[in-house]
């Protein structure tokens, strides 16, 4: 039985949250001091932009979490001590990383740190923030799908590659299903909760038929981004989320399967119609197939994370920039090369974590639609992370979607920071008993084998097989630095993440 919980527990939650924050800031200091050396042995990087740019996010970071633990003690004194401290080291991490391989990129990707610190700000602040998403769901949701559907007539790519799935003015870009995805998860937990039955947990008896009518129209969307906008990342996000929390709801197996017979039958038809999607699937078997052009980003992670070994080469004093979109796609090969398998476990460890305290979260909330929602978020940010991750390890076929607070993109950022503060709010308003525990728990202990397949895999290439790969002829970073061909990085920039302001691969 799950109790309220108390003033002096809440006290306690702030220490716990403050003492982890003041780690945080310990690693993100001692780490932009490493980078700062770098940047002073390095002579081909601009030492002043390099000073500037730790100059400038160690206060920015110290002062928002500062500001934000403050605004929790206030007005959400019963959080989970472990949500806010998560996002805050995910979102520090990626500024550093984005500020060592484009230092312009990084000025753009703190002022977007700072919008989405003052988003979190806002939503904390609310008396509650999670009502005028159930109350306009319809119209969230009609909102996303119109602008999805912009893309279609006015998107563009700010890379010049040929996926066109951005919308800009002005020289900034915003990436629609980003939004979509979150008013997508708020849509389903108000449909999902409107159809259980009054003080249970289990839908009407009405059979699964029509609580699977926003499964088939999902898929539907899946497949369309598919075929009309080759975006093989957002659709497989969308299907699985939506099997998932169908599973969460109804508890039957059945969902699970049906969306899994889905994403197959639409990826069968993805690898017939589209030669991107096919090229994909190929290099995912054999990136040693084609090492100079199709497969040139697939094999650069694969060399990036095997030269990190254990330890990683030292912040600053690796070759990161040699892999096409690392800033965006890539990001956990820079990480890995040089933070090292231990670096890669760690960045795992956060993301675990963050995602199994919001099922957490969920599990005690008051209402239904709260925790459909809380499981939802939790769920979405899980997946991201295991759909890119998995896709660069190889255990799954690269999809080109961000990693969740850390890669390069504003969308992105934006989008997983209102995630995270309205976890945070589910998390600061306990229930009497648990809701929908058991397929919960079933969903998080999935989640771990999850991530210990990553962990494997990251162990895999950087240990056991690396090696073998830092002495391939194929790795550049044995020998002297090469630039990046041309036919790859037309080839890989269609993939970068998705951002806003993504460059051409050839940049990275």
């Amino acid at each position: 039985m799950v109790t309220a919980i108390s003033a002096d527990t809440g006290q306690e939650a702030g220490r716990r949250e403050a003492l982890l924050l003041a780690l945080g800031f310990i690693f993100l200091s001692l780490s932009a001091v490493v980078l700062a050396w770098a940047s002073t042995l390095n002579p081909g990087t601009d030492r002043s932009a390099g000073y500037r740019g730790f100059l400038l996010i160690l206060p920015a970071w110290a002062a928002s979490a500062w500001v934000l633990h403050r605004a929790l003690n206030r007005w959400l004194p019963s959080r989970d001590p472990l949500l806010l401290p998560c996002g805050m080291m995910l979102m520090g991490w990626g500024l550093l990383a984005v500020w060592r391989l484009l230092p312009e990129f990084g000025a753009r990707q703190l002022a977007w740190f700072l919008a989405a610190v003052g988003i979190l700000y806002e939503i904390f602040r609310m008396r509650s923030a999670t009502p005028w998403l159930r109350r306009y769901r319809l119209v969230w949701l009609s909102l996303g799908l119109f602008l999805l559907a912009l893309t279609l007539f006015f998107g563009t790519n700010p890379s010049g590659a040929e996926a066109r799935l951005w919308l800009g003015c002005c020289g900034q870009y915003m990436q629609p299903s980003e939004p979509l995805r979150l008013l997508l998860i708020a849509y389903l937990a108000s449909y999902f909760a409107d159809r259980l039955m009054p003080g249970s947990d289990q839908p009407a008896r009405e059979g699964l038929g029509p609580i699977l009518l926003p499964l088939i129209v999902v898929w539907g969307l899946a497949v369309a981004l598919l075929a009309v906008q080759r975006d093989l990342g957002a659709g497989s996000l969308f299907l699985a989320l939506l099997a998932m929390l169908l599973f969460v709801v109804s508890r039957r197996w059945e969902a699970l399967a049906i969306g899994l017979l889905l994403l197959l039958t639409a990826g069968a038809a993805a690898t017939s119609f589209s030669d991107v999607v096919r090229a994909r699937i190929e290099t995912w078997l054999n990136p040693w197939s084609d090492p100079l052009t199709t497969s040139y980003q697939t094999l650069q992670g694969l060399l990036a994370m095997a030269a990190g070994g254990l330890l990683g080469t030292g912040p600053g004093f690796g070759s990161p920039g040699l892999v096409p979109a690392v800033h965006t796609d890539y990001i956990i090969a820079a990480i890995v090369e040089e933070w090292g398998l231990a670096g890669g476990l760690g960045l795992l460890a956060l993301l675990a974590v963050l995602t199994g305290r919001g099922l957490r979260a969920a599990t005690r909330s008051r209402d239904a639609y709260a925790a459909i929602l809380g499981a939802g978020l939790s769920i979405a940010i899980g997946l991201q992370a295991v759909l890119i991750i998995g896709g660069v390890v190889r255990l799954l076929p690269l999809t080109g979607i961000p990693l969740p607070f850390v890669s390069y993109g504003g969308s992105s950022l934006l989008t997983t920071a209102v995630s995270l503060a309205l976890l945070i709010r589910i998390s600061a308003h306990p229930g009497e008993r648990p809701r929908f525990a058991r397929s919960i728990r079933r969903v998080h202990t999935a989640s771990l084998a999850l991530w210990a397949a990553l962990a494997l895999a990251l162990g895999w290439w950087t240990v056991v097989r690396g090696p073998e790969l830092r002495a391939r002829p194929e790795n550049p970073r044995s020998a002297a630095p090469v630039p990046v061909p041309q036919d790859a990085a037309s080839q890989t920039a269609g993939v970068s993440g998705r951002s806003l302001g993504a460059v051409p691969a050839a940049r990275c």
